[in-house]
């Protein structure tokens, strides 16, 4: 039996959950060099930004499973990093969805202004900064906060754009094309509930080891869908 409370096994968890997105984040960027002059190649910027923020904010948790001090700065950097991740990945759901359809084009705003309404009440609520029973209270709801806003309509609206484009691309380029996406949006929809809905352990698993494991996934396909993209090289 693996026990999950050993900080080596926790550790081992946040890495593959971490480095996945932050694999995924470089993976796009340098495809994103390569295949310029595909549109939809902008969008998918939002979704780097949100692997790396997300990457280092898996990153963020090492230092308490190492007992550094203090604690609460950890806690609060990893707040702003996955907040604010959460708010690219739905900034990339939106701006797929509304892609070409320019009465759409308002709905790019919601992220920023979700974001910055998040911080103001977190601010407003007062988060203690000192650590202790009372902090770790307040830390734990605005975890909670996030992920049941920003983090489930990320995911949610993500999942729903990349079954969009499954659809268009089996009409545009085929049916292997479609698959590829519609991968990715199944990938989103386990993430969906994982990661924006259930935050207690699942058959003794806890939901961190499901998320690392939906990361992986979820990078594997991004892959399989930037190699759609794969551009000769002309130099």
């Amino acid at each position: 039996m693996i026990d999950w409370n050993n900080p080596q096994v926790k550790m081992a968890v946040y890495l593959v959950y971490g480095t996945s997105f932050v694999m995924m984040f470089f993976a796009i960027m340098i495809w994103k060099k390569r295949a310029s002059h595909i549109e939809l190649m902008k969008d998918f910027e939002y979704l780097a930004a949100f692997g790396l923020l997300h990457g280092l904010a898996e990153y963020s948790d090492i230092p308490r499973f190492l007992a550094w001090q203090p604690a609460w700065a950890y806690d609060l950097i990893k707040l702003i990093l996955v907040t604010t991740s959460f708010a690219m990945l739905l900034a990339f759901g939106l701006s797929i969805i509304s892609a070409g359809i320019e009465e759409r084009r308002w709905i790019r705003g919601i992220p920023l202004g979700a974001l910055i309404m998040y911080f103001w009440l977190l601010a407003y609520a007062g988060l203690d900064t000192i650590y202790g029973e009372s902090a770790g209270i307040s830390y734990k709801l605005a975890e909670l906060a996030q992920r049941y806003s920003l983090g489930f309509l990320g995911a949610f609206v993500t999942m729903y754009a990349f079954i969009e484009l499954s659809r268009k691309m089996n009409t545009i380029v085929g049916a292997r094309a479609g698959r590829r996406f519609m991968y990715a949006g199944i990938c989103f929809a386990l993430y969906t509930v994982f990661g924006g809905l259930i935050v207690a352990p699942v058959f003794e698993v806890p939901v961190a080891v499901y998320r690392s494991v939906i990361a992986v996934l979820i990078t594997v396909s991004v892959f399989g869908i930037l190699r759609l993209f794969k551009v000769k090289n002309t130099a």
